[in-house]
């Protein structure tokens, strides 16, 4: 039982990790959008199980030697393998934007050539350069 219990503590510090080096985004970016999505986990999860236990009584059976044969449903604890739903919140970049590290960061489809991307297909230009790329002077 030791065991089972150590191996079941280690495999939740192992899923905390992953969940945080996969969620490193920082929740407070007005870009980063989130969802609750479900995922399962295996679970070991005891029930009580019936079985078919046989005693002997005395009785008035001589050919027997005065032994009759018995039986009652007893109950004994067994384990089986069970899946739980869990859930978890994910977040990812909203749409228009990709990820660079800890940010998310808006992208253009074409290149800001004298300007930089400050939204989705946004283009901020240095002075004296216009248009949707900065690309005219």
């Amino acid at each position: 039982v030791v065991h089972m219990l150590f191996w079941w503590i280690l495999k939740g510090l192992f899923l905390s990790f992953l969940l945080k080096t996969t969620l490193c985004l920082n929740p407070d970016d007005p870009n980063v959008c989130s969802h609750w999505e479900s995922y399962a986990v295996t679970v070991q999860e005891s029930y009580a199980h019936p079985f078919d236990q046989i005693y002997y009584t005395r009785c008035t059976d001589i050919l027997n030697w005065f032994k009759c044969t018995r039986h009652r449903i007893s109950y004994k604890t067994a384990y089986r393998r069970g899946l739980r739903t869990m859930y978890r919140r994910r977040s990812q970049c909203c749409p228009g934007y990709y990820e660079s590290g800890d940010y998310c960061i808006p992208l253009c489809t074409e290149e800001c050539v004298h300007g930089r991307c400050v939204s989705p297909d946004t283009c901020h230009c240095e002075p004296g350069w216009g248009g949707t790329d900065c690309s005219s002077g």
